[in-house]
């Protein structure tokens, strides 16, 4: 896949609904230029919150101007600080009028990156590795000189789904994605959590998820 065929997938897969585009951004590469240096990270874990009719988004109240990025058009970056310790990286997805975004919760560093094998595990110890925080809120991943990008990558064989982790408000809702080989996936569901593979969805306790192919 040449880099204009890469992007114009990201293009077409940040424009869908949240849950899709969350799905589909798992194998996909964060590209970090800090001080001279490229780091890469393959992301493997993401939760998608939908905007104005979801309870744990933070436009669900309306739009401010923290969130403002969110508006944008997809592959915007909103970058906010939690519990006066972490920052967490989201992506805007769908459209203006929605308002979805995805965030990021795992990536693993690409070979030759220097980055320690679990550093990226979980969004704040992501941001902390790859030193992202609020100033790269409302930069968008397509810029030819942005800090961070965003390429296409492989899907993994397999992407498992779960509850959102974190939150109380719509806590049930399963939009939260990840590749389930990864030792750098944040938390491993409990038992009575859905797996999903290609187009097929069961609820299962303590299972694990099948191993065949497919798109959501």
């Amino acid at each position: 896949m040449g880099a204009k065929d890469g992007r114009a997938r990201l293009r077409a897969l940040l424009a869908l609904p949240a849950a899709k585009a969350a799905r589909g951004l798992i194998g996909c590469t964060l590209v970090r230029r800090l001080r001279g240096r490229t780091l890469g990270a393959r992301i493997v874990e993401a939760e998608a919150y939908l905007g104005g009719r979801d309870p744990a988004a933070h436009v669900y109240r309306g739009r401010t101007r923290r969130t403002a990025p969110l508006f944008g058009p997809p592959g915007t970056l909103y970058v906010y600080f939690v519990y006066g310790m972490h920052h967490c990286l989201n992506v805007a997805v769908d459209g203006p009028d929605t308002a979805g975004c995805v965030l990021i919760r795992a990536a693993e560093p690409l070979r030759g990156s220097g980055l320690l094998p679990l550093s990226l595990r979980g969004p704040g110890r992501l941001c902390r590795a790859l030193e992202i925080d609020a100033r790269l809120s409302g930069r968008h991943v397509f810029e030819a000189d942005a800090p961070l990008q965003l390429r296409a990558g492989p899907p993994p064989p397999r992407v498992a789904v779960s509850r959102r982790i974190g939150i109380r408000k719509a806590a049930a809702r399963l939009l939260r994605f990840y590749d389930p080989t990864s030792t750098a996936v944040s938390a491993r569901p409990p038992a009575g959590i859905s797996f999903r593979s290609g187009r097929r969805a069961a609820r299962t306790r303590g299972a694990r998820p099948t191993a065949k192919r497919g798109s959501p």
